[in-house]
C-alpha cells in the first residue's frame, strides 16, 4: 500500500501505526487497521476496513474516527462498487480504492485508473472562480453544469472547467460529481455558504490610482463610496471607483499624473480583478465590497454597522 501510494502520487510518504487505539469506541477498534500517513506535511489517519462495509457504515465510522483521533480520516478500500464510490466523491469522503481511484479533496487530488486527473493546487484563488462563487451565491445556483455556468458568466466552457477544478481542489462542498459530469449546487443558507467560501477569497483590488483629475467616464462605486450607496452612511471626502483591467488603458489612468499619498485626492480609482453587476449596477457587489474594505475602515463602528445592515437587507 505504501509503495503503491508513492508510485501513484509521485511523492515521498511516511507511515507509522496508530498507537492510541484504546481511546476509540469498541466498534472502531475492531473494525479497522489504522495507520498514520504523512503526505505533503500533513498527517492523516488511514483506516482499512477488516470486513466489507457499506456506505452508511463508512459515513458513521468516519465521524467517530475523526472525533476520537483528531486526524482527518481516509478510507483504504480493497473492495468497493461503482455506486458507493461516486457518492463518496459527491459527499467529500476521502478514500483510496486500491488499484482504481484516489480521492483526497483536502490535497486537491483525484486520480482514476486509465484517467488520471489532478486538479491544480490553488495557493491563490483565481478572480474568475471568485466571481463564479459569488454569482452562484447571489443567484442560488442549483444543478448548474459547466456549460450553463459558462453562459451565465459569458466565458468559455474551458474557463469554467478550470474554475470547477479550483473549487474541487480547495475542498469546497459545492460540486456534485456523477461519472464525468460535475454540477454546482449552492447552499440554501447564503450566510453558511459565505462562511464556507470566505477563507479562500481575496481582495479583488489589484492596484489603486490617485489621479489629479477624475477620468471622463462612468465608473461603478467602490470602497466607502459603495457602502454609502447601499446604506445611510454619510459622504466621504472623496469618491472611490472601481474599474476592470480593460478599462485602465481605455481611461488612460497610467498616463494621468497622480496626487501624492500625503495629499487628499480628487478621487481614487481601484483596478479590480472582476466586476460583478449587482442590482442597479452603480456599485461593486456587497460581498466583494466586504473584501475590499480595509481593517482600519471596518474598525469604525458606523462602517461595521452599515455593512452588517447592507448584508442583511441585500444578501442574506
Amino acid at each position: 500500500m505504501h509503495e503503491y501510494l508513492e508510485r501513484i502520487m509521485h511523492q515521498s510518504i511516511t507511515e507509522r501505526p496508530y498507537d492510541s487505539v484504546g481511546k476509540l469506541p469498541l466498534g472502531c477498534r475492531n473494525a479497522f487497521e489504522l495507520t498514520i500517513l504523512g503526505i505533503q506535511k500533513q498527517e492523516i489517519l488511514l483506516a482499512t476496513p477488516i470486513d466489507t462495509m457499506n456506505l452508511t457504515e463508512l459515513r458513521k465510522m468516519r465521524i467517530q474516527l475523526e472525533r476520537y483521533t483528531g486526524y482527518r480520516c481516509v478510507f483504504y478500500l480493497k473492495k468497493a462498487n461503482w455506486y458507493s464510490v461516486p457518492k463518496m466523491v459527491e459527499e467529500g469522503i476521502p478514500f483510496i480504492w486500491e488499484d482504481h481511484q484516489i480521492y483526497l479533496p483536502f490535497l486537491g487530488v483525484l486520480l482514476q485508473k486509465n484517467e488520471q486527473r489532478t486538479p491544480k493546487r490553488c495557493s491563490v484563488i483565481s478572480f474568475l472562480t471568485q466571481k463564479l462563487l459569488l454569482k452562484a451565491l447571489y443567484e442560488n445556483w442549483q444543478n448548474v453544469s459547466a456549460v450553463q455556468a459558462a453562459e451565465k458568466l459569458e466565458v468559455s466552457r474551458m474557463s469554467i472547467t478550470r474554475c470547477f477544478d479550483e473549487i474541487e481542489a480547495l475542498g469546497m462542498p459545492f460540486l456534485k460529481v456523477s461519472g464525468r459530469s460535475r454540477r454546482f449546487f449552492a447552499l440554501n443558507d447564503k450566510k453558511s455558504m459565505w462562511e464556507e467560501m470566505r477563507p479562500f477569497l481575496r481582495n479583488p483590488v489589484i492596484r489603486e490610482f490617485r489621479p489629479e483629475r477624475k477620468p471622463d467616464a462612468d465608473m461603478v462605486l467602490s470602497g466607502i463610496s459603495a457602502l454609502e450607496e447601499y446604506s445611510m452612511l454619510g459622504e466621504d471626502n472623496y469618491v472611490t471607483y472601481a474599474v476592470g483591467k480593460d478599462q485602465v488603458a481605455a481611461l488612460g489612468l497610467k498616463s494621468i499624473r497622480e496626487v501624492p499619498v500625503n495629499e487628499e485626492p480628487v478621487c481614487i480609482v481601484q483596478e479590480v480583478g472582476y466586476l460583478l453587476p449587482f442590482k442597479k449596477g452603480k456599485a461593486v457587489d456587497p460581498l466583494s465590497l466586504t473584501l475590499i474594505l480595509s481593517d482600519e475602515e471596518l474598525e469604525d463602528p458606523r462602517v461595521e454597522s452599515c455593512m452588517n445592515e447592507m448584508l442583511e437587507e441585500l444578501v442574506w
